[in-house]
């Protein structure tokens, strides 16, 4: 077994990062959302009202693909289109009765699927996996004692 002590590239660390991702998307979803679709109504739920426009950086999805969710969403009632009262040339989007459902079962199953796939580590890994990624998030939290990282985001070596 590998000395978990040896220090890992980061290339290395970005490889192995990306792949728990991928194993994490394959299972987080519902049986009729999209991850997209399930973050979307996600993020209606704590900010309901919000346009288009403003919905693509809180996604971090292009302007394209936000459209196609938006479509998505509407075409199965999800979601509603409402022209803003102050402002007649904005329209805000709304998350529907069916939506919150939607995303109360996305919130479920995700949840789910995310306690199986960690259930491979011990319950004292698990923790300290959490601390460490909390810690990650912590905006006081500078990264000026990491090497330059040796690739780009969205770019494989």
């Amino acid at each position: 077994m590998e000395d978990a002590t040896r220090a890992v590239s980061p290339a290395a660390l970005y490889e192995r990062l990306e792949q728990v991702y991928r194993l994490l998307c394959g299972k987080v979803g519902s049986r009729s959302l999209g991850s997209g679709q399930g973050r979307y109504l996600q993020l209606l739920l704590s900010r309901d009202g919000l346009t288009q426009a403003e919905l693509v950086p809180l996604l971090g999805v292009s302007p394209s693909t936000a459209s196609e969710l938006t479509d998505k969403l509407l075409a199965a009632g999800h979601i509603d289109r409402k022209k803003d009262a102050a402002d007649k040339r904005r329209v805000l989007i709304f998350i529907t009765d069916s939506g919150r459902e939607a995303a109360d079962a996305f919130r479920q199953e995700s949840a789910g699927a995310l306690c199986d796939a960690f259930s491979v580590l011990p319950p004292e890994s698990q923790a300290q996996l959490f601390a460490l990624l909390g810690s990650m998030l912590e905006p006081d939290k500078s990264c000026e004692a990491l090497p330059e990282p040796m690739i780009r985001p969205g770019k494989r070596i």
